[in-house]
């Protein structure tokens, strides 16, 4: 039998347990509601420090380093042990919230932004690598909808919290915020969290490490500047994405070679592994952008209020919250993950489709209906691809197996959000040249109403009406192409494999849990994780 950091499962007493499910939320509450507190306030901050255009940096210093770290979080949990790595992490997370709540520079601020992200890809990403050492594989399903609950949450209270900071205390306090919550985490899993551990042998892997962070930083970069500041086909564009490309392509020969890969190469062999993962990028590419899509178009089409344009998404939300916990719930009793899955996706297909339909006449009701079912769709899918995931793996890679979703989902987030961001704005702008122009007066300005909702607002008729239909037509042809992503990832989840089909389906597949070529780790010694 493979030796492994940790069991796939510690009995542990029940009171340790909801010690450690408590820590492990107030943990993942850190960057979550961070991020989303922080949304509301960007604009002042860059205003204060001085250096408004680089406000965007706020968030993307922050995606850099959380999405590049997040596999090698993964891969010294199950070196190391998981409470351990995580409680570094948090302690990493708020040294830098209490630095950044000092900034005097926006070049400090960036620079704690960065590491709050260093520390919050762990935190986004290593819970469910805890739910798998504290509780039995059956139940995992229910659990997983715990991180969805906290991000469901996050996303409801984070942007009203942030502005009450900022017109309040100030936004330096939003980072004091974090610390409370550090404090009941770092606590009660150093309390709660005592599972055998074999020690082992190794090393740690800093080239592949390296090479890692390089490449996925590089992509990260290309979709954050080609869309607005480069242009996606410009020279300085192209070349972050071919560095990106070479540095992966490098990172995949120097994980073959490697004695303690960051990421065993041949866990995506198995189908069993892969098809998940498919399933997560697909969907991560087209999710995010709905969440400032159906705002704009409540801005724009149906010329709602901010508050109420921001309202459009509560249906969802609550709709993901009940779907997380529910789907979870009747996964663990049925094991059947594929199945929930696909329907999960059906229904958030459903609500593309629906969308896709939407105009000026549609109804608050409908939109809330559509929405709905949107959440509804979404809810299923992190519990169950994750568990799915987790079934695959030797105990050995269950830490990286964990993380890989998470990162999967962050890098096509940000993909897709730059890309149908970009789509929207090209189709606005056709069809303002191609229906508005003609019928505008010479002395109307077209080319700026892209990036503003209140100048499309304060046109008079009929333009207004001409302009408001213009970006009806550009919305639904961006969800069209949204709907096309959630066919795609339909057809990846069909070749998930549920555990009670895997000794069939995997037939004639490497083995998920082969031990690396070379590998130098070996058991020394099992104690409790101190």
């Amino acid at each position: 039998m493979p030796t492994a950091e940790s069991p796939p499962f510690a009995p542990i007493t029940p009171r340790q347990r909801q010690a450690v499910l408590v820590g492990m939320v107030c943990g993942a509450s850190l960057a979550s509601i961070d991020q989303m507190v922080l949304a509301t306030a960007v604009g002042t901050i860059a205003g204060e420090l001085g250096e408004l255009h680089q406000a965007p940096w706020i968030f993307t210093a922050n995606l850099l380093a959380s999405a590049s770290s997040m596999p090698i979080w993964g891969k010294l949990g199950d070196l190391y042990g998981r409470r351990r790595v995580f409680q570094t992490a948090i302690v990493l997370f708020i040294a830098a919230s209490l630095l950044a709540a000092q900034s005097q520079s926006m070049t400090t601020l960036l620079v704690c932004r960065a590491l709050q992200g260093l520390g919050g890809g762990a935190l986004l990403t290593m819970p469910y690598g805890i739910l798998a050492d504290v509780v039995p594989p059956r139940d995992r399903p229910a659990y997983a909808a715990l991180v969805t609950v906290v991000w469901t949450v996050a996303g409801l209270l984070g942007p009203p919290l942030g502005g009450l900071i900022a017109d309040g205390p100030g936004w330096r306090f939003m980072f004091y915020l974090n610390v409370p919550a550090a404090l009941v985490s770092f606590g009660l899993l150093q309390w709660g969290y005592r599972i055998p551990v074999r020690r082992l042998e190794h090393r740690v892997d800093f080239p592949g490490a390296a090479l890692l962070f390089s490449a996925v930083g590089s992509l990260i970069l290309y979709t954050s500047w080609a869309g607005e500041s480069l242009g996606w086909a410009s020279p300085a564009a192209l070349a972050l994405l071919a560095t990106s490309g070479l540095l992966a392509l490098a990172f995949v020969r120097w994980e073959q070679r490697a004695a303690e890969p960051i990421v065993e190469i041949s866990l995506f062999r198995s189908r069993a592994v892969w098809a998940p993962l498919l399933t997560t990028f697909l969907y991560g590419l087209g999710n995010f952008a709905i969440t400032f899509m159906i705002p704009l178009f409540g801005l724009v089409v149906r010329g709602t209020s901010a508050v109420e344009a921001g309202l459009g998404l509560m249906p969802l939300t609550s709709g993901l919250l009940v779907s997380s916990i529910v789907a979870g719930r009747i996964a663990s009793a049925t094991q059947r993950f594929r199945r929930f899955a696909m329907g999960g996706l059906c229904i958030y297909g459903l609500g593309i489709a629906l969308l896709a339909t939407a105009g000026p006449e549609t109804s608050r009701l409908q939109l809330w209906l559509y929405t709905l079912l949107l959440g509804l769709g979404s809810g299923p899918l992190n519990p169950t691809l994750i568990s799915s995931l987790q079934n695959a793996v030797d105990p050995r890679h269950l830490g990286v197996a964990s993380a890989l979703p998470g990162f999967s989902r962050t890098v096509a987030q940000s993909i897709g959000s730059s890309a149908l961001g970009t789509l929207l704005a090209l189709r606005f702008a056709h069809h303002l040249s191609a229906d508005v122009s003609p019928a505008a007066a010479g002395g109307v300005a077209l080319d700026g109403l892209a990036g503003s909702p209140e100048a499309i607002r304060a046109l008079a008729e009929p333009l207004h009406s001409l302009v408001v239909g213009a970006y009806a037509s550009a919305f639904s042809e961006t969800i069209i192409a949204m709907f096309v992503l959630v066919v795609l990832t339909l057809a990846a989840a069909w070749f998930m494999v549920d555990p009670h089909d895997r000794p069939a389906a995997s037939a004639g597949e490497p083995a998920a849990s082969a031990p690396p070529k070379g590998s130098t780790a070996r058991a020394a010694s099992v104690s409790l994780q101190p």
